[in-house]
């Protein structure tokens, strides 16, 4: 097996759980009768410095503590979805992005034109607490079954979300470390989640996959709907009485020797507040007309975004640029981080996206480099106060450096720079680097 469906059978079934997505594995076991069991997995660990700091006007208080005063006199500052934390130095041992993983494909034989199969898969990391009690969590990310056949793919379980998945599985920094919110971060590190896309996260769904068109693959699922969370807390919207709708859809072709793919994704949810809830969001949101109080602004949110994407490759070069724009959607995982709502309960506008380029100079040897950022607009609630100043943007440089020694085994290192940045004046700015080793199965 060559190292590129080595990959695969690493991000995407047991990272990434694409159902329509079919490769071989390591392990493989057979019966007679036609049933087949198969295990993959990864293990990977760097060895990751950074060294994060305030900008000269940048302030830190109350919700971060430290020192210094941004504009009006501003020293409180919330980073919700931070991608790094204030004057912060260190070094550790530490899983990257990817989880450990050990996965499991039971496939039954094929029966009536119905292939079915189910999928099982345990996630891990070494972050934590410096004992071994804080350690050693077991997420169980993957558990669900699907059944295909001339209709395409039915998956119904807890898998990979749709929307935003193919920015992530475009991006380099999968097989890498990426940003650090927190010096004592207890999951894994982020890549560039918040950096460029939101996380897709792995979900209760019923989704549906065409069968195959030709260039063209469409997706559709019904999703458990997220609670969206607003900056204060009180004014969330936790009545889920929709489902969340999915949707992507892809395009392959090519012009010459130019490879081409592109693809279109979006999600849409409607939540409603509690009572309590549409208090507070009827007091923050009101004018002195009873229209205005009783407007329907307070009954639910709409959450909705759309992203899209091309992977461009010619000979040894590739060239991926993504971007995404949404309304109660976040800054890092969608609709919550305590940045989708103001703290009033109204729906924030935030957008992103990144572009990467790689070079494959053969031999197992590649070097790529990506830029990329996530902002959100601040609602007219949250300009009205010189209380609290809220992100307004996080932009990170990335370069990386990655060798195939073989079909099992890669060494990884890599360097970047994350910037964020406030609507009232300051910021933090973290440098950070590693290096580190990916085992394949």
């Amino acid at each position: 097996m060559n190292i590129q469906k080595k990959i695969m059978v690493a991000a995407i079934p047991a990272v990434m759980a694409l159902a329509s997505t079919s490769v071989d594995s390591k392990i493989l076991l057979m019966s007679q009768e036609g049933w087949e069991v198969s295990f993959d997995g990864a293990a990977n660990a760097f060895v990751m410095h950074q060294s994060a700091s305030t900008t000269a006007d940048a302030a830190t208080g109350g919700i971060n503590a430290g020192g210094g005063e941004g504009a009006f006199g501003m020293t409180t500052f919330r980073d919700a979805g931070n991608v790094t934390n204030m004057a912060m130095d260190s070094t550790g041992v530490v899983t990257g992005l990817l989880p450990n993983v050990w996965g499991m494909t039971l496939k039954a034989p094929t029966n009536n034109g119905l292939d079915m199969q189910t999928r099982l898969a345990f996630y891990t990391h070494m972050q934590g607490t410096e004992d071994s009690l804080g350690t050693g969590l077991i997420n169980n990310r993957e558990t669900n079954f699907s059944v295909s056949g001339s209709f395409g793919t039915v998956l119904i379980g807890k898998s990979l979300g749709i929307h935003q998945s193919s920015a992530i599985l475009n991006d380099m920094l999968l097989f890498g470390v990426g940003a650090l919110p927190t010096a004592d971060q207890s999951g894994t590190t982020l890549g560039r989640i918040g950096l460029g896309y939101l996380y897709a996260d792995f979900h209760p769904q019923i989704t549906w996959t065409t069968p195959g068109l030709g260039p063209i693959g469409f997706k559709v699922g019904l999703f458990d709907p997220n609670d969206v969370i607003s900056s204060g807390s009180a004014a969330d919207a936790e009545e889920n009485v929709s489902p969340r709708v999915e949707a992507e859809l892809t395009y392959g072709t090519s012009l010459g020797d130019l490879g081409i793919n592109l693809w279109v994704d979006a999600s849409y949810q409607n939540t409603e507040f509690s009572t309590a809830a549409k208090g507070v969001c009827r007091s923050g949101n009101s004018t002195t007309t009873a229209e205005h109080v009783n407007s329907k602004l307070c009954d639910d949110v709409d959450s909705a975004g759309v992203a899209f994407g091309t992977k461009l490759t010619y000979d040894m070069f590739s060239l991926v640029a993504s971007g995404w724009y949404g309304s109660a959607m976040g800054m890092r995982g969608q609709h919550g981080d305590y940045g989708a709502l103001d703290d009033a309960g109204k729906e924030r506008n935030s957008y992103g996206g990144y572009i990467q380029g790689t070079a494959d100079f053969g031999q197992g040897t590649s070097v790529g480099y990506s830029y990329g950022g996530n902002f959100m607009r601040q609602t007219g609630n949250d300009m009205s106060t010189t209380a609290i100043a809220e992100v307004n943007g996080q932009t990170m440089h990335s370069g990386m450096i990655w060798h195939n020694v073989n079909d099992s085994f890669r060494l990884i290192a890599e360097g970047g720079y994350v910037e964020q940045t406030f609507h009232m004046g300051g910021g933090i700015e973290d440098s950070f680097g590693g290096i580190g080793a990916f085992f394949f199965w």
